[in-house]
């Protein structure tokens, strides 16, 4: 329990700082007087350049262990938070944003390798489901920060707060508080015999491909969802503070679940859960756009977060379940480029087709995506962890 603990603290130390950083970049650029398509590139550097590093930093800590890179890129995101400090132009942000953003992502490759290894298989959900947890707190506890201190003091303080964060995820580490797990011996194979093969060869993996199906489908309805709910507020007429509360009841129903999880993962498997929550999620989404009163928006939205929310600690639990010996790592990296690129492209093209064809058909599609995504995998339901 003290190393989970441990773990748990240094990995949401990191998040608060990526999430923290998100809305000072952009604050920040506003107050710069940035234009909004400069404002929206400088929030797509966050996930951009890390698509393209997360799967080879993934296998070079299969090969050489986790602790030491988890170091060095929380090292490079308080030098990068500095950075937005020390440099107080527009031009600054543009270096924050892919540095935080793409030092964060491999830290958060090493944190899945990491988590997967502590204690027993039969633990790796609940291990899943607590870090799920600290990372919601980080995310309600981190606007709130940067909000208070730009008021306080100042834009590039806030950067210069965000920085201090990873110098506790550093100081632990670098002491050898918790251990990290040695790296599993090398493969001669895919899954231990033969060549080894490339990242296009996991992509294509029987065991990984339905795991990887399920946590594009789960990004790609958190960022939609995200997106649409407060669409669909603007369109219905909704004030500012009621879209807000909608959104609030779905954030909250994240941290709710991942509480809940803890004892839904003693009773049931990961698929059942797995297929259980895109289920739940498609339901109420379908339902969605039949509401218009704040109650029951904010009703329907609670419950689309238990749904959703389940998703992500359970993606990764599977994942590492499914990954071959000796590419944990590789297997984690695929999967933040592929959440990256999820969650970069379908907003852009949800948003694109909801000035089209309004913001309802939207809603139907997300639906039956995650039917369909909940239907494929339906023979799963009655196999293991």
């Amino acid at each position: 329990m003290k190393t989970i603990g441990w773990f748990i603290a240094i990995s949401s130390a990191n998040h608060f700082t990526f999430m923290g950083a998100r809305l000072a970049v952009v604050l920040y650029a506003a107050q710069l007087q940035a234009s909004p398509a400069a404002v929206g590139l400088l929030v797509a550097l966050f996930g951009l350049v890390s698509t393209v590093f997360s799967v080879p930093a993934g296998r070079l800590m299969d090969r050489v262990g986790v602790a030491g890179p988890m170091l060095w890129f929380s090292a490079i995101m308080v030098a990068g938070c500095a950075l937005g400090w020390g440099w107080r132009d527009l031009g600054a942000l543009f270096i924050v944003s892919p540095v935080v953003g793409t030092f964060y992502s491999l830290f958060y490759v090493g944190h899945t390798q990491w988590l997967g290894r502590i204690g027993a298989s039969q633990q790796r959900s609940t291990n899943y489901s607590l870090a799920a947890l600290g990372f919601a707190a980080a995310t309600f506890l981190a606007p709130i920060a940067i909000g208070f201190v730009v008021e306080r003091a100042g834009h590039p303080e806030a950067f210069l707060m965000l920085a201090a964060a990873p110098l506790f995820t550093i100081a632990v580490l670098a002491l050898r508080v918790i251990e990290a797990p040695a790296p599993p011996a090398h493969p001669t194979g895919p899954r231990g015999g033969g060549r080894r093969g490339g990242v296009f060869e996991l992509a294509r993996d029987r065991k990984l491909l339905p795991v990887y199906a399920v946590c594009v489908i789960a990004s790609a309805t958190w960022s939609i969802a995200s997106l649409m709910i407060p669409l669909y507020g603007v369109e219905i007429g909704l004030s500012a503070s009621g879209i807000g509360l909608v959104l609030g009841a779905y954030s909250l129903a994240s941290v709710v679940i991942r509480v809940v999880m803890i004892w839904l993962g003693r009773r049931f498997t990961d698929w059942q859960l797995m297929i259980a929550s895109f289920a739940l999620a498609a339901a109420c989404i379908l339902v969605f756009p039949l509401f218009a009163g704040i109650g029951a928006l904010m009703t329907v939205g609670f419950l689309l977060g238990l749904g959703i929310g389940l998703a992500g600690p359970l993606s990764q639990a599977l994942l590492y379940e499914a990954a071959p010996a000796g590419r944990v790592g590789e297997v984690m990296g695929l999967r933040v480029t592929a959440m990256n690129a999820t969650s970069t492209v379908v907003p852009l093209a949800a948003g694109a087709a909801s000035g089209l064809v309004g913001v309802a058909p939207v809603f139907g599609v997300m639906a039956a995506f995650l039917a369909g995504g909940s239907w494929w995998v339906r023979g799963k339901w009655n196999k293991g962890k």
